[in-house]
């Protein structure tokens, strides 16, 4: 058989290079995402505080929020950046080697009965930010 009359290797070579180079981009862009980010699979951390209730007098008052940040295994994180915010106060500050920290705020409730603090944790690339709408709630007391 004469190679010039076979069309077949012709047609079939445009579809082979498109497969190809779709593969190839998708191999990079993986390699290029563990590169920079060292991690493949997002993972998860674990956010614990106290007090959840805050009872405060009066329109204005001073709050202590103790927080503790650890991941999946339960080992304390490091160099975690924690923010307690809302009722017009927020505090943010970076955990210690066991994973703790405390914020200070003083937070405004005005006339309400009640409102809400909001937590925010950020860690390195390879954790998902923890981010709790209405995590602890202050009450006025009279």
């Amino acid at each position: 058989m004469n190679q010039l009359s076979d069309e077949r290797g012709v047609v079939d070579l445009p579809l082979r290079l498109v497969v190809t180079m779709i593969f190839g981009a998708i191999i990079l862009g993986l390699i290029v995402y563990y590169i920079s980010t060292n991690c493949f699979l997002m993972k998860n951390m674990q956010v614990a505080w106290k007090p959840s209730l805050v009872e405060i007098n009066g329109g204005n008052g001073k709050c202590e929020i103790e927080i503790r940040v650890k991941d999946e295994k339960g080992n304390p994180l490091r160099n975690a950046v924690v923010t307690v915010m809302g009722l017009g106060g927020a505090d943010s500050e970076i955990t210690g080697k066991d994973g703790k920290v405390i914020l200070r705020l003083n937070i405004t409730i005005g006339e309400r009965r009640e409102g809400y603090l909001n937590i925010k944790v950020s860690y390195n690339s390879c954790y998902r930010d923890f981010y709790e709408e209405n995590a602890i709630k202050v009450v006025r007391v009279d």
